[in-house]
């Protein structure tokens, strides 16, 4: 009896395993089926219109990017102008194997397109080729009217390009978004869209991801990657547009090489406008043939500047108690290192003069006797302290940090050649920022070119002004102003004062280093250096020109420039005469 109904129930379960089996099996098989059923409906039926999505999706990016952030210029109320933005282009692509007429399709697109129909015909009449590239960045009308035709084998593909609609304006600040090999990827390339490229770009939707969606649900998901952030800078466009346009009068004038002008707020540190004559198109950047003219001088270069550098000289001993304006020495007109002679720039001698005498008619002698009472290491303090061989720390990349290393000699000649600008290589924007503490009451501020961010809801994540530090007293800054006020109004028969206005400022006329002979050459650098309102600043400009021709000092051919900015800005923020 035991033995019967064991074997009765091996049996039943060897039946109940088959049966599940089979189930197993036939839910495998139908599930196979179903995957076969939709891969021969992708691979088969719907072969061609996946494909060209799949082509597309791969040719045109790496990444499907959502909107990169816009950059905004802006005026004296605030109000925000456009300097870069995406925008939509159409571009017109042909499967010339599905193109039925070729003759009458070159026909009809030539008439929209502007484009030769013989030209048009030798790409359309290829019956085996399916892609031609017709046209890019097509105008939206264009574009419609090429839609409108409703004519297979043609399809118009929608892309983004950075555009920036002022074209020449600002092109070193803003700089341009460009494809970079190494990365294999878009990026900002030079000036704003390099420095804030993270806030600008943002996030897309793979290739590999857009191909696993397609395959799997047979529709690509919506990108939700986040808007790019917005920029806003201090430029201001009116400022800047007047600035370019007196610079590119300016250099061809005078024959020389290059010009550059940066203006800037003493107080705060913002620069209202940034310019160099060596420009070009952001929209075309890919036409430039030389790659140096992408550099911006401002920050990128080092010059050796001259006498421009003469009141910071001034102002560490005025603030050292060693000097004020009205202290006399007795100028010889020459003074004796070894077999080296340091002489006036027009080799005379002067006699008993004080130190406003010095900044004045230019003293090299003068700037020497100063750095001789301060001696060495105050000196070299002031220098280091007014931020130069240092980088400003600005938000332009690549700025370089020029050089006082002739200090670390500790000779004699060094400081003396340095006193008067010689001898040290300084960035523009040092220069601009050093001066800057002067005119700010002694307090350097960090200079920058963004003054916020705008994130999608329209919030402005604004920067504060950073100060780096009270250099000099507020009196020693007010005594070193009264004495720029004087060389303006004495030094240059005030060419580049403004009626009305107490006007500071300084010329610098500079020998270039030759390299090969160790020496100088006979090219000259010509720089000015001024603020007003003087005892209440809101403006500096600093100008410059390399290499000049048909005037040998810079009294000559900047004060009547500087002179041109500085009534421009005064009548454009509306501010009183302060002269009573």
């Amino acid at each position: 009896m035991f033995s019967f109904f064991s074997s009765r129930s091996k049996k039943d379960a060897r039946r109940s395993e088959s049966g599940r089996f089979r189930i197993l099996l036939g839910f495998f098989l139908i599930a196979g089926l179903i995957v076969g059923i939709r891969v021969f409906v992708l691979a088969v039926v719907h072969n061609k219109e996946y494909r060209e999505m799949a082509d597309q999706q791969y040719g045109l990016s790496k990444v499907m990017p959502s909107r990169r952030g816009k950059i905004f210029f802006q005026d004296k109320f605030g109000a925000r102008i456009t300097a870069a933005e995406d925008s939509v282009v159409k571009t017109l692509i042909a499967a010339p194997k599905n193109i039925e007429d070729p003759v009458d399709a070159a026909e009809k697109l030539s008439g929209i397109l502007g484009i030769r129909a013989d030209i048009l015909r030798e790409q359309l009449q290829k019956p085996d080729d399916p892609y031609e590239l017709i046209a890019k960045d097509l105008p939206e009308d264009t574009a419609k009217k090429v839609a409108d035709l409703k004519m297979a084998g043609l399809s118009l593909q929608a892309t983004v390009k950075r555009y920036y609609p002022h074209k020449e304006l600002a092109a070193h600040v803003l700089g341009f978004r460009g494809y970079n090999d190494a990365l294999n990827d878009w990026r900002g390339v030079y000036g704003v869209e390099k420095e804030y490229d993270r806030d600008l770009a943002s996030g897309g939707i793979t290739p590999d991801e857009f191909a696993t969606n397609l395959l799997f649900i047979g529709r690509r998901t919506p990108d939700t990657a986040p808007e790019g952030t917005d920029v806003l800078l201090t430029i201001d466009y009116n400022i800047q547009e007047r600035a370019e346009e007196e610079l590119q009068s300016l250099v061809p004038t005078w024959v020389a090489e290059s010009g550059m002008v940066l203006i800037l707020e003493p107080r705060t540190g913002r620069i209202l406008a940034s310019a160099s004559s060596k420009k070009f198109d952001p929209n075309e950047y890919f036409n430039v043939e030389d790659y140096s003219v992408f550099t911006n001088p401002v920050v990128e270069a080092t010059y050796e500047l001259g006498s421009v550098f003469k009141p910071i000289t001034m102002a560490a001993a005025v603030n050292e108690g060693v000097v004020n304006g009205q202290s006399t020495y007795y100028d010889e007109g020459v003074l004796k290192f070894g077999s080296y002679s340091i002489y006036n720039f027009d080799l005379r001698s002067y006699g008993t003069q004080t130190m406003t005498q010095v900044l004045e008619k230019s003293l090299n002698t003068g700037a020497v006797h100063v750095e001789r009472l301060l001696g060495k290491e105050r000196f070299k303090k002031y220098v280091e302290a007014f931020g130069f061989g240092e980088t400003t720390d600005s938000d332009l990349p690549n700025e370089v940090s020029g050089t006082i290393a002739n200090l670390n000699s500790n000779r004699d000649l060094e400081y003396a050649t340095a006193s008067f600008g010689q001898g040290i290589a300084v960035t523009p924007i040092q220069m601009a920022q050093a001066v800057g503490a002067i005119a700010n009451g002694g307090v350097r501020m960090r200079p920058h070119v963004v003054d916020g961010l705008i994130d999608e809801s329209g919030t402005v994540r604004a920067f504060e002004p950073e100060a780096r530090g009270q250099v000099i007293s507020k009196e020693a800054a007010e005594e070193i102003t009264k004495m720029l006020v004087s060389v303006v109004r004495v030094g240059y028969e005030n060419r580049a004062g403004v009626q009305g206005y107490f006007v500071a400022g300084k010329t610098g006329t500079a020998q270039i280093p030759n390299a090969e002979s160790r020496g100088y050459s006979s090219d000259v650098i010509h720089s000015f250096v001024g603020y007003a309102p003087a005892f209440n600043p809101k403006f500096l400009v600093y100008m410059q020109l390399t290499k000049p021709q048909g005037n040998r000092f810079a009294a000559n051919t900047l004060t009547r420039a500087f002179h041109n900015l500085a009534e421009f800005i005064l009548n454009y923020y509306e501010i009183p005469p302060d002269e009573k």
